[in-house]
């Protein structure tokens, strides 16, 4: 019984130090990018031995996997797992969301999560540094550039077939400046935001670009978890607010 609870507590140390490794690593790329920081170092802000890093993460290419692994598991946007024999070192499963609305309350989830402000942080770095070929998660944000482009504009296609909208350019295109206006908004935001502002902000310029009508709007309301209602109502503030400011701006040329 005893030598149990021994193997027990150990085995929770254990975890409980991968997890404090982990965590320190996802705050240090998003800090000084991967080339920017040693396992030393992030066993000084651990607070550990370089050798105890070691025995967690054998390497930074293996802890850079984990962090990637963990943003995509609080991202939930991806399907995702470490595969080291793979090309790029991850199975990679396809984009989860099937909608519009499956999208928005999969990042209102994300923006409630502790520790997002890191995650985001961290994809936002990495997505990055790894447009460079020679950078070890370049496999993996180029599938993932290349899927979130696929299935945004697939989801637009869809919207503009179904309700006849005017977009005012390709589905693909909109889905190329979505995606670039979210990796934009990322590094603004972390001179002032927090997630809950930053993905709300997003998300109300989403239906503005994509002039989604009022019965979209409420359908994503009606699908909206109680545990993220605060983010859906930010974001029907930030709605209100962007569709008065461009009444405010067209209201003088109507009048010229």
């Amino acid at each position: 019984m005893t030598t149990q609870r021994k193997a027990r507590g150990a085995y929770s140390v254990g975890q409980a130090t991968r997890e404090s490794i982990l965590s320190a690593a996802m705050v240090l790329i998003a800090e000084r990018g991967y080339n920017g920081f040693s396992l030393r170092d992030l066993g000084r802000r651990v607070g550990i031995s370089h050798p105890a890093v070691v025995y967690h993460f054998p390497s930074k290419e293996a802890i850079l996997r984990s962090a990637i692994q963990r943003h995509e598991e609080m991202n939930a946007l991806f399907d995702v797992s470490i595969n080291e024999e793979a090309e790029g070192g991850f199975d990679e499963g396809g984009i989860t969301a099937g909608s519009f609305v499956d999208w928005a309350v999969g990042e209102m989830r994300f923006a409630m999560k502790p520790g997002a402000d890191a995650a985001i942080a961290l994809d936002c770095v990495l997505w990055a540094e790894s447009s460079s070929e020679t950078h070890p998660a370049h496999a993996h944000y180029k599938y993932r550039t290349q899927q979130m482009e696929e299935a945004l504009t697939a989801m637009i296609h869809n919207f503009v077939e179904e309700e006849g909208a005017d977009i005012g350019t390709t589905p693909r295109t909109l889905a190329k400046i979505l995606i670039r206006y979210w990796y934009g908004s990322v590094v603004s935001a972390r001179y002032n935001d927090e997630p809950i502002e930053f993905v709300a902000d997003f998300l109300a310029v989403c239906v503005q670009l994509l002039r989604l009508p009022a019965h979209y709007v409420l359908q994503l309301g009606a699908s909206v978890p109680e545990e993220v209602a605060e983010v859906y109502a930010r974001t029907l503030r930030k709605i209100s607010e962007k569709t008065t400011a461009a009444a405010e701006v067209a209201a003088p040329e109507a009048t010229a």
